[in-house]
C-alpha cells in the first residue's frame, strides 16, 4: 500500500446487491476447499507442476515501473512452470478497485489477484476470495516463515483468504546533506537517534527550520512568514492510517474503537492531536497543507526538495530518494511512550470462481513462498513478508536496510474494517487535514467525523 495513492470507493450497497448471486453460488470465504481442483489439469495436486497447459490471469495495481517488476517475477514463475501461462492485467490504484468490483459483479474475476489488507473485509463480504486454509494444508505451505501479525491482517472470520507478499513499514527519514552543511544547519543540530522521542525531534526541527535570513525558529527575530527550510513535513490528517494511527498507539490511544467508532476523544488521543497542531500553527516547524502542495504534494518525498530536513515515509521511498540523489538517514518513527509503526502487507488471493484452482494456487504459493519472495527481494524494492527472503533482501539493498526488517517488530495490529476504511479514505482527510494543521475547529471536525462513520 503506497502512501501516494488516491483512494476511490464505490457504492457498496449497490455492488453487494449485484453480487449476491455470485457470493451465494461460488465457493467464498466461508466455504473452505479441502483440496485444489483444476478443470484444465485433472488430477493435478496443489504442489505439483504436472498437468495439461493452462492459462490464468493475474491482476494487480501499480505504476508502469512496478508492473514491469511484476512481469519479471511472473516470467520467472512461468520458466519454472512451463505448463502454466500467466497473463498480467495491471491498472492504477483507483481503476484497479473499481475494476475488481465490476469483475465481482459480472463473475469475471482474475484467477489470482493482489489485494490490500485494508480491503479484506469489504471484498470478503462480496464473496470474491477463495478460502485458502484447505489449499495451504494440502500443499504443505509453511506459514511459520510469515509473522502471525501479517497473516491475521489477511484473514476474514478467522479464515485465511490471502497471503501477504510484502511487509512494508513506515519509518522516519532525514536529509543528511542538510545536517552536514553549516549553511543549512547553522546551530549544528544532531541527526535523530535510532529511537527518537518527540521532544528530541521537536528540538532538532526547531533548529533546522530557517527563515530567509538564516535565523532558526528558536532565535529572536525569526520570520515565520519567510521560511525557506522546514525542520519536518508531516500531515497527520491526510496520513491517518500510516502515520497518525501508530503515533496514537505510541501514546496509548487508538484511531478507532472495537466497534469501529471514532476513538479520538480520549485524553491520550487529544494530547497527540494537540501536539501536531502546535508543531504547525505555533512552532512553525512543520509544513502547512498549502506548503506541502508547493513542495510537490507528498510529505513522504519532502526531503527530496532540499527544503525539508525530516519526514516519515515507507521503505519503498528509498528508491525515490536515490533517484533524487538524496543522501538519507533512517530511524524509527518518533515516539510518545513506545516505538510503533504500521506494517502494510499487500497480499495475493485466488478468485472464488476460478476455473483453474490448481494453477492459481501454484502461482499464489510461489509468489508468497520462498522462491517468489527471494526473487522479490532481489529486486530490492518491496520488503518481503516471508522470512526466508530476509537475508537476500539485506544482501541486495545493503546493511543499512536491515532497519526495515527490525522495524517490523514495532508494527501495530489494527485490522481494517469497513467503517475504518471509510474513515481513513472517504471522510478522514477532508475532515481533519486542515484542523490538524491548526486551520479550523478540531473538536467540531471530530464531532462531524464521528457522526459520519456511525
Amino acid at each position: 500500500m503506497k502512501i501516494k495513492r488516491r483512494w476511490l470507493i464505490g457504492s457498496w450497497v449497490l455492488i453487494l446487491t449485484l453480487v449476491m448471486g455470485l457470493a451465494g453460488c461460488s465457493q467464498g470465504a466461508d466455504k473452505p476447499s479441502a483440496a485444489p481442483a483444476d478443470s484444465d489439469s485433472a488430477g493435478q495436486t496443489a504442489g505439483s507442476g504436472a498437468g495439461e497447459p493452462v492459462k490464468i490471469t493475474y491482476s494487480q495495481w501499480g505504476t508502469a515501473e512496478e508492473l514491469q517488476r511484476v512481469q519479471e517475477l511472473l516470467d520467472q514463475f512461468m520458466e519454472a512452470n512451463p505448463n502454466i501461462t500467466v497473463k498480467l492485467e495491471g491498472k492504477d490504484w483507483g481503476s484497479y478497485w473499481d475494476g475488481l468490483t465490476a469483475n465481482a459483479a459480472g463473475g469475471t474475476l482474475p484467477d489470482v489477484f493482489k489485494t490490500s489488507y485494508a480491503y479484506i473485509e469489504k471484498y470478503a463480504e462480496l464473496g470474491i476470495y477463495k478460502e485458502l486454509d484447505g489449499l495451504l494444508s494440502a500443499g504443505s505451505f509453511d506459514l511459520n516463515n510469515i509473522d502471525a501479525s501479517l497473516l491475521s491482517l489477511h484473514k476474514y472470520k478467522d479464515k485465511q483468504v490471502s497471503l501477504p507478499i510484502d511487509g512494508n513499514v513506515i519509518v522516519w527519514y532525514y536529509n543528511k546533506a542538510l545536517f552536514d552543511d553549516p549553511k543549512t544547519n547553522p546551530q549544528g543540530a544532531a541527526v535523530p537517534s535510532l529511537e527518537p522521542t518527540w521532544d528530541e525531534i521537536i528540538n532538532i526541527a526547531t533548529k533546522m527550520t530557517l527563515d530567509k535570513n538564516g535565523k532558526s525558529a528558536d532565535e529572536a527575530g525569526f520570520d515565520a512568514k519567510s521560511i525557506v527550510q522546514w525542520g519536518m513535513s508531516i500531515s497527520p490528517g491526510s496520513s491517518m492510517d500510516w502515520f497518525l494511527e501508530p503515533e496514537l498507539w505510541s501514546n496509548g490511544a487508538k484511531l478507532v474503537n472495537e466497534d469501529g467508532s471514532l476513538a479520538l476523544d480520549t485524553p491520550e488521543a487529544q494530547e497527540v492531536l494537540e501536539l501536531f497542531i502546535d508543531l504547525t500553527k505555533n512552532k512553525k516547524i512543520n509544513t502547512t497543507p498549502a506548503q506541502i502542495e508547493g513542495l510537490g504534494g507528498q510529505v513522504n518525498l519532502s526531503i527530496t526538495t532540499g527544503k525539508v530536513a525530516m519526514n516519515p515515509g515507507g521503505n519503498w521511498n528509498t528508491t525515490n530518494y536515490k533517484e533524487a540523489g538524496i543522501d538519507y538517514g533512517i530511524t524509527y518513527l518518533p515516539k510518545f511512550k513506545t516505538a510503533q509503526t504500521v506494517v502494510q502487507p499487500a497480499g495475493v488471493a485466488i478468485s472464488a470462481n476460478t476455473k483453474h484452482e490448481a494453477a492459481a494456487y501454484k502461482l499464489l504459493s510461489w509468489l508468497a513462498g520462498p522462491e517468489g519472495q527471494i526473487a522479490l527481494a532481489k529486486q530490492g524494492y518491496s520488503l518481503p513478508a516471508n522470512k526466508a527472503a530476509a537475508d537476500t533482501y539485506v544482501q541486495t539493498t545493503g546493511e543499512a536496510n536491515q532497519i526495515f526488517l527490525d522495524t517490523q517488530k514495532f508494527g501495530i495490529i489494527s485490522p481494517f474494517t469497513a467503517k475504518k476504511t471509510d474513515l481513513v479514505w472517504t471522510y478522514g482527510e477532508q475532515a481533519l487535514k486542515l484542523p490538524l494543521a491548526g486551520e479550523g475547529d478540531l473538536q467540531a471536525a471530530l464531532q462531524d467525523l464521528a457522526a459520519q462513520i456511525k
